[in-house]
């Protein structure tokens, strides 16, 4: 059964992996200008070809539901967080399809990065004032370490870039914040 689920003018879906392998082979997907971003289980096998067919792109990516190590157990690395935000920029034009295990944290931890740097630039501030339809909805617990290190990706891109930041708030900034003057 599939339990609502968010899907607008951004997103496809965020949707548990037995929700997107449901929908995908009942063939209800609109997989035209969206692209897929599949989170698991690093102990699971990735979707195979035939699983992911049809998207305008996709992306397998593994990595735990944690947000700070447990044992052996590791949380999303820097390397993955930087592929994510990759993705996200490269498609931003796009509509998107996320999912893990789940379909509560890291899809959503994702999905939150996704509209802060579509919607909002990357302007975490602005985003955080702002209406978000995945924080606003009943189903989403996102994993904040999850869209932490890809919105830290995103920064240290633009720093490497030569955007500045303000000192106050964090924001890139042009010749004034024009966060901090509000």
């Amino acid at each position: 059964m599939i339990k609502p689920y968010l899907k607008d003018d951004l997103f496809e879906g965020i949707v548990s992996w037995e929700e997107y392998l449901l929908m995908f082979n009942e063939d209800v997907l609109d997989k035209h200008n969206t692209v897929l971003i599949s989170i698991h289980d690093p102990n699971r096998n990735i979707h195979p070809p035939q699983k992911v067919s049809g998207w305008s792109d996709v992306l397998q990516i593994q990595f735990w539901d944690i947000e700070s190590p447990v044992g052996n157990y590791t949380v999303i690395t820097d390397d993955q967080g930087y592929t994510i935000k990759q993705f996200i920029e490269k498609h931003k034009d796009k509509r998107f399809m996320v999912h893990c295990a789940a379909g509560v944290s890291r899809s959503a931890g994702v999905g939150l990065a996704i509209e802060c740097i579509v919607k909002y630039g990357g302007d975490k501030y602005l985003y955080s004032t702002s209406k978000s339809n995945i924080k606003g909805h009943s189903r989403y617990s996102p994993n904040y370490k999850v869209y932490d290190v890809i919105m830290d990706s995103y920064n240290k891109e633009c720093t490497r870039k030569g955007f500045d930041f303000c000192a106050v708030c964090g924001n890139i900034k042009t010749d004034i914040c024009l966060t901090c003057i509000k």
